[in-house]
């Protein structure tokens, strides 16, 4: 993908979560949009971060840029400031490591941007159990967004779980 058709950036914060860091870029991999690129504001992980982003280069569409600083401690703000500076994108999209994306959640922020205004999002926790089941497949496949597939993963019902 050519720089000047990148037109959101996509700024994830990490930290020494290599397992959950996967999913997400595989998340990534499964969007509907594709005029992105990927900036990974690394808090200080170890080489295993590293390793993998330099893994999942090979295997991914978008660009991936891997913006990281020393471990001093929760730094969080300032990683993302740094990864925002290195953003090339006039729109930018902030996630968090953790959050395995819908294939259309950037082609919903792409659809509904306005100039001068910003879009807020929420997530849904899932239990650690179920978390920890979630293939690449099921990513790609989009089955650990339905409700029928997460409760065959176990999960309950619940006042909480009637949002899904």
């Amino acid at each position: 993908m050519r720089e000047s058709s990148v037109s959101i950036s996509v700024v994830l914060s990490t930290y020494n979560a290599v397992a959950w860091l996967e999913k997400v870029l595989w998340g990534f991999n499964a969007q509907t949009f594709r005029y992105f690129e990927l900036v990974i504001a690394d808090d200080g992980s170890g080489p295993e971060t590293a390793a993998l982003i330099e893994k999942m280069r090979s295997y991914v569409f978008y660009p991936i840029q891997h913006v990281w600083q020393e471990d001093e401690g929760f730094q969080k703000s300032r990683i993302l400031n740094k990864a925002i500076l290195a953003a090339q994108a006039p729109y930018i999209v902030m996630t968090d490591g953790d959050c395995i994306p819908r294939a259309d959640f950037l082609e919903v922020h792409h659809r509904n941007k306005t100039p001068g205004y910003f879009l807020s999002g929420g997530y849904f926790m899932l239990p650690m159990v179920i978390s920890e089941k979630i293939t690449s497949e099921d990513i790609d496949q989009q089955r650990c967004f339905s409700l029928k597939w997460l409760k065959s993963q176990g999960l309950k019902r619940s006042f909480k779980n009637n949002k899904l």
